[in-house]
């Protein structure tokens, strides 16, 4: 079965071998107070630091999934307000979580045709002055969109914190990490490793912010996951067979920037494809091309036409993703991930003219 489902999706091919090869090393069976696991975590922050060119100032924790960090960013960093602007479901449930942690947290929906700079420039000053965390999302998995994050444009307070959702992106683009103090993600997009593991990134203002409320009721605490990462260990039991994965992963694969242009140029031959294929009646959901995401394409058209391209795919022994949401019924969504090939994309490209 080849994978193009948006999440969990393919693995790299070569990780089968790292499994082994972390079987055969016991690393499965380290413990997470050893100097053996206190190696391979300071080993594998310093790879990624290095290979998605992220700030020496900023710290990375593993935690177990994107949707736990949204936890953790209300539990230790949001003070009294925050504001979530979206455009997507994943947005939307994120906004809904918080809300049951912060009973001040608001959002607003913008469109899906417009991008998150035009509509933060609508907010009124006096909403923005009142926000003392912004979340927003960089990758909405739902609908494809993919929005462009830059502090100044957002025209918050400079004491804002700003956490970005990048979980379908982080590792498969390049992201502007000064321009918000938390970044968000889940490993089994583009990280190309089975899920069970997540990334939180951490800037130097958003763990004064999280020794300013010094909130050490909650497990997962960044003040307690500070405290372990300084001595490159975990606050709980890890999953140490994914860190190891991704340790491996990134000794061998290129730099982000190479990663950012091959993803883009995957991107190229799908809307070239989907622009002048005639076998099927699609278009992007996303109408504005600055606006959708590279790593995940969502197309619309109508259900019986959406029903049929399952059914060819099934048939082919492809995994396409289901439309979400809003767009459940008459969309579908292509994972376009750095573990795909041009010559998995002919694959299916190929059934699809067949």
């Amino acid at each position: 079965m080849l994978s193009f489902y948006p999440g969990p999706s393919k693995v790299y091919p070569q990780t089968l071998g790292f499994i082994q090869e972390a079987y055969e090393q016991g690393i499965v069976s380290i413990n997470h107070r050893s100097a053996r696991f206190e190696s391979l975590l300071k080993e594998t922050l310093e790879n990624l630091h290095q290979k998605w060119d992220i700030p020496a100032e900023y710290t990375i924790y593993f935690i177990s999934s994107a949707t736990e960090a949204w936890e953790i960013v209300a539990q230790s960093l949001i003070e009294k307000k925050s504001l979530h602007v979206y455009n997507g479901a994943f947005g939307k449930k994120w906004a809904h979580y918080v809300e049951q942690i912060i009973p001040q947290a608001s959002s607003l929906e913008f469109g899906l045709n417009e991008s998150l700079s035009d509509f933060a420039s609508q907010i009124s000053d006096e909403l923005k002055t009142t926000i003392d965390t912004l979340c927003l999302v960089q990758s909405e998995t739902s609908n494809g969109t993919g929005q462009v994050i830059c502090r100044k444009e957002l025209g918050f307070s400079p004491d804002c914190l700003i956490a970005v959702d990048a979980t379908s992106s982080m590792g498969g683009i390049e992201l502007p990490w000064l321009e918000a103090d938390v970044w968000l993600a889940s490993c089994q997009k583009c990280m190309g490793i089975p899920a069970g593991l997540g990334v939180l990134i951490c800037s130097p203002k958003a763990l004064e912010r999280a020794e300013k409320l010094n909130r050490k009721d909650y497990y997962n605490s960044i003040i307690l996951m500070e405290q372990n990462r300084k001595l490159f260990q975990t606050h709980y039991t890890p999953n140490v067979l994914g860190i190891y994965l991704l340790n491996r992963l990134s000794q061998t694969l290129p730099s982000i920037r190479v990663i950012h242009q091959q993803t883009w140029e995957k991107m190229a031959i799908w809307e070239d494809f989907w622009k002048h294929q005639s076998s099927f009646e699609f278009d992007f959901l996303v109408d504005q091309h600055a606006l959708r995401l590279p790593t995940v394409l969502a197309l619309k058209g109508e259900s019986s036409e959406v029903n049929r391209i399952f059914q060819l795919a099934e048939q082919h022994q492809i995994d396409l993703g289901k439309g979400y949401g809003t767009w459940k019924n008459n969309t579908f969504r292509i994972a376009n991930f750095p573990s795909h090939t041009i010559e998995d994309i002919h694959s299916l490209i190929q059934f699809i003219q067949a």
